[in-house]
């Protein structure tokens, strides 16, 4: 009985057994369904292979990823599945790794190819699958594509790039005025590093809360009207304390749904566009200046040479009629005063002449040091309301200048200054030796190079910018009429007497401040040296002359003044018929005088032509224009020739045909 009790026993135990193993496999069936189910649907690529490569389990996603059946791919050779060989031996080399156990777990990219040939790029995470006794038998792994992924991170590495490398400023703000991106451009503008810039307060960022209050209703306008876009101009504050002119454009930035979350920001520094642009636009005005100057200047000379043709004829005839009065005729007296008027017109002329040419009658060194201190001297005794203050450079350099020219401008800009201050005041003079760069004399038509600074500064009234534009126009004057009034050419025949010494003037100043002229003259080696004046004297001769001149009023009272002198003359009337009357005369004719502006074959013309008929008769150039331009290109030839200013004396007119007549010329002009 008890081996039966024993055997119902053990049977019991043996179906219950049963029964659990039974539930087990159902269990274990049940979780393994689960597990498969879930390893098949999921979108990441599960897989296994074996040690020698060979894909031994895929789910579909891997099978899709590829464009393979799973049936297809698990029969490819491993090199196959990836792109090209140096992506399949990196890819070898890592499982090797896992392999040795230096890596337990893997993380890693490579490229395959698909079936249609695609190029895709996968992330793949590795680790090795070991058997019960812990031996190595495969590898177990997932895997994504992430090809959609990478071509978005290059895209945004690229405009990380771009971002980061441009000069304009770009900032990202959130709906109350935070930083919450900005590029390299943005705080290195500003000079802040980027966390400062990014911890700035709104309003820190500008120069004054009107241009905060500014800002935020163009922001506001943007958000409220939904605007593409806004450009505005305003000033930031830098980190130094300095401020920055910029041009910004802000655009609204929406979320997915199309719902404002922020502003966008480009700004770029103008700062050195804007001062670029005043100096374009100082440029611009002062080469208008000159234009409008160059103009007047045209028309200034052409009035004063005619104005000296007139001038010639008065003084002609006062001469001839002072050779027949005795000193104490009544008449005597008279006609000296026509000559004094007209060595007044003369002066005046000059001025115009100065200002249209230049005119440069007797070129040589100058010494500005000891010409200025002489006329401040000079002034300073009959100016006793002023104090001249002389600040001269030791071992200035001297310039090749006319000294009567020269003077005139000192004094000149002396007596400017002297009337700037109408209850006295004080004049600084100061010299100095330059070097002017191509940007300081742009604009200016000179060359850069040494120069010589004359600097004439006065305590007076100053002027405004209108005055300062228009200050070296002929007949422009600032001063009311009446009996101090001035002719308006002062600082016009300064401006065109320097320009003629090839050099530039500038004027500072401001209304309540003074004023300050800088001249500029091209400064030479050579040492100046005193110079003696010669007597003025008629002298007399009976050599020919041949008198040309187009005008018949200078032609009868030159004829007439040499005749005084003794001397026979020829006249012509132009260019042409001068080269008449010398073929047909040239052995008599022992001089010419040759007008320079004459209507159809011109002076310089018509001199070319009798030097080829003879190449050393003696011509003196007489012009009512000064020593420049087309006269001086003449003379730059060489020869036997000589220049003369009109209107001149009788006793000039015999000295320069004496000395023309008597030897070759002296290294001089009249």
């Amino acid at each position: 009985m008890e081996d039966d009790g024993g055997q119902k026993t053990q049977r019991r135990e043996i179906l219950d057994l049963r029964g659990r193993i039974a539930s087990l496999e159902e269990a274990f069936a049940a979780g393994g369904e689960r597990y498969r189910s879930f390893v098949e649907n999921i979108n990441d690529a599960c897989f296994e292979f074996d040690l020698e490569g060979r894909l031994i389990f895929c789910n579909e996603a891997m099978a899709t990823i590829f464009g393979y059946s799973s049936e297809d791919l698990m029969r490819l050779p491993p090199v196959d599945r990836h792109v090209d060989s140096d992506d399949a031996r990196r890819v070898f080399a890592i499982y090797r790794d896992i392999l040795a156990g230096d890596l337990p777990m893997k993380l890693f990219e490579h490229r395959i190819r698909r079936a249609d040939g695609a190029v895709r790029e996968v992330e793949v995470s590795v680790t090795l699958i070991r058997n019960a006794d812990g031996r190595p038998t495969g590898f177990r792994g997932t895997g994504r594509d992430v090809t959609e992924r990478k071509k978005m991170e290059r895209e945004l590495a690229r405009y990380r790039d771009f971002m980061e490398s441009v000069e304009d400023a770009c900032a990202e703000f959130d709906l109350r005025g935070r930083c919450v991106f900005c590029n390299e451009a943005a705080h290195r503008m500003l000079g802040y590093t980027r966390r400062e810039y990014m911890q700035l307060r709104h309003r820190e960022r500008y120069t004054s809360m009107q241009e905060v209050r500014m800002v935020f209703n163009v922001f506001n306008e943007i958000y409220r009207t939904g605007n593409p876009a806004k450009v505005y101009t305003v000033s930031l504050r830098c980190r130094d304390g300095g401020t920055k002119a910029v041009e910004s454009i802000v655009s609204l930035i929406r979320d997915a749904d199309g719902r404002p979350r922020g502003f966008r920001n480009v700004a770029r520094d103008m700062t050195q566009r804007r001062r670029m642009e005043k100096e374009q636009e100082r440029l611009s005005k002062q080469l208008g200046q000159a234009q409008k100057m160059e103009a007047i200047g045209t028309l200034a000379g052409g009035v004063a040479h005619d104005f000296n043709n007139l001038l010639m004829g008065i003084q002609g005839y006062a001469s001839l009629m002072l050779i027949n009065t005795p000193a104490g005729h009544p008449h005597h007296a008279q006609l000296k005063a026509i000559e004094s008027h007209v060595k007044s017109g003369a002066a005046l002329t000059r001025q115009l002449l100065g200002y249209a040419r230049g005119g440069r009658y007797e070129a040589q060194p100058v010494d500005l040091n000891e010409m200025l201190a002489r006329l401040a001297d000079l002034f300073g005794r009959t100016k006793k309301e002023v104090v001249i203050h002389q600040r001269f450079s030791r071992g200035l350099k001297t310039v090749q200048a006319d000294p009567g020219q020269m003077e005139q401008v000192f004094l000149n800009l002396l007596v400017n200054a002297w009337q700037a201050m109408p209850g006295g005041g004080e004049i600084t003079l100061t010299t100095a030796d330059v070097a002017l760069s191509a940007p300081d004399v742009k604009g200016f038509d000179i060359p850069p190079g040494d120069y010589v600074k004359i600097s004439v500064a006065d305590t007076g009234v100053g002027m405004d910018e209108t005055t300062r534009e228009r200050l070296f126009e002929p007949f422009f004057t600032t001063r009311q009429m009446g009996v101090h009034r001035g002719t308006g050419l002062g600082l016009a025949s300064v401006y065109g007497i320097i320009r003629g010494h090839r050099g530039m003037i500038t004027v500072e100043s401001e209304l309540g401040c003074g004023a300050t002229f800088h001249a500029f003259l091209p400064a030479i080696t050579k040492q100046a040296e005193s110079k003696d004046q010669p007597e003025s004297e008629a002298v007399s001769g009976r050599e020919t002359v041949l008198i040309v001149d187009d005008e018949q009023t200078i032609r009868e009272v030159v004829v007439d003044m040499l005749k005084g002198l003794g001397y026979r003359v020829m006249t012509a009337a132009s260019g042409e018929e001068a080269l008449t009357v010398y073929r047909e005369k040239e052995r008599n004719i022992d001089l010419v005088i040759m007008d320079m502006v004459m209507p159809g074959l011109g002076g310089a013309a018509a001199i070319d032509g009798i030097r080829l008929m003879d190449p050393d008769v003696g011509i003196v150039l007489a012009s009512g224009y000064s020593l420049d331009g087309q006269a001086q290109t003449v003379l730059n030839r060489g020869g036997n020739i000589r220049f003369m200013q009109k209107p001149f004396s009788m006793a000039e007119l015999s000295r320069i045909v004496r000395d023309m007549l008597d030897g070759p010329p002296p290294s001089t002009f009249l």
